[in-house]
């Protein structure tokens, strides 16, 4: 157990000069797992980065995803240190649709003693996202101000709103987010959300806000199984290029022409991200992966994949309002992955 954690925390340390894993995984050659029928609707898929903006050291590998790899759309944190960073960065890439990625990990940017319910008293910053978005002592005001600051901090650095943020509950937070998205056009939810059964794929509906758009979360739990474990063996195993290959998702089951959405966390790692950002179960696990996902994204094999199984990558504005905005970036850069 003790070398596992040695090479566990070696694997750690080297990220945080930015080591890039870039295509030094074997190719595997494997059998397509979703083929595409001749006369059906092409299925479409949304590869989306989560956390983007946590620090930026972490952008530099979400990025080299966007850049160089297969991402399409960016979910960004608006309260970590890598904010600005990341945003500068985004309104250089206008095929990148961009999300709010509501975490409330790092800092307010009101003056913390301004919105005193949503911050920890000792070190000023924001209270852990699980316990605000149950949290009942939130202050309405407080929190509209909050999030209000926050996205006009994306306005003013990004030059829009963000386009989409998750699902809402009715809390106080939840309440304040959904009306400060209304103020901003940012659409919330999903319509359907795909959860896995012992007789197939369920599909739950879940927000009347997306009704008719035909896009489908697949279901997390296949994609990150690995990180769901106290053991550093199967910790190793982890690769989201096994996802798709393996076909955990079921592809075969989503109605034709749907869109469907996968998440990963993609970033190199340094001293905020290892100990003073997400600390809930299994953090420690997704630190570890998210080097994983910057070379499992950027790697011919899953970009063979792509090909081979015609997936026609979109961003979220293509999926809400049927443009072609990163198709018609993979052609003008001349990408092999366009779908004619």
């Amino acid at each position: 157990m003790k070398a596992g954690r040695r090479t566990f925390l070696k694997q750690i340390g080297a990220t945080a000069i930015g080591l890039q894993f870039a295509n030094i995984w074997p190719e595997v050659t494997t059998q397509t797992a979703y083929p595409h029928k001749a006369g059906h609707a092409r299925l479409k898929m949304i590869i989306r980065i989560d956390d983007v903006g946590y620090t930026n050291v972490c952008n530099l590998g979400a990025f080299e995803t966007i850049e160089n790899g297969v991402a399409t759309s960016a979910d960004v944190m608006l309260d970590t240190p890598g904010t600005v960073d990341a945003l500068e960065r985004l309104r250089k890439l206008p095929w990148i649709s961009v999300g709010w990625h509501a975490h409330f990990w790092g800092s307010p940017v009101l003056n913390p003693k301004d919105i005193p319910s949503l911050v920890i008293k000792e070190d000023g910053r924001i209270r852990f996202r699980k316990d605000l978005r149950t949290a009942k002592d939130i202050g309405h005001n407080e929190a509209i101000n909050e999030c209000r600051a926050e996205i006009e901090r994306c306005v003013k650095i990004l030059g829009r709103a963000p386009d989409t943020t998750s699902a809402l509950g009715d809390t106080p937070l939840g309440k304040a987010m959904a009306e400060v998205c209304g103020q901003y056009g940012i659409l919330s939810g999903f319509e359907r959300v795909q959860t896995f059964t012992e007789n197939g794929t369920k599909f739950s509906e879940v927000s009347e806000k997306w009704a008719n758009r035909n896009i489908y979360k697949l279901d997390p739990k296949p994609a990150y199984r690995e990180l769901s474990t106290d053991s550093l063996t199967e910790l190793e195993k982890y690769d989201p290029y096994n996802y798709y290959a393996e076909n955990r998702a079921r592809l075969e089951e989503i109605p034709e022409g749907a869109v469907v959405e996968q998440s990963w966390h993609p970033g190199y790692v340094d001293y905020y991200v290892y100990r003073l950002g997400d600390y809930g179960p299994n953090a420690r696990n997704f630190i570890q992966a998210r080097t994983v996902d910057v070379e499992a994204l950027c790697s011919n094999r899953m970009k063979k994949w792509i090909k081979d199984n015609q997936i026609e990558l979109v961003n979220y504005r293509d999926a809400l309002f049927g443009s072609s905005e990163y198709q018609n970036h993979l052609k003008q850069t001349g990408s092999d992955l366009y779908m004619k």
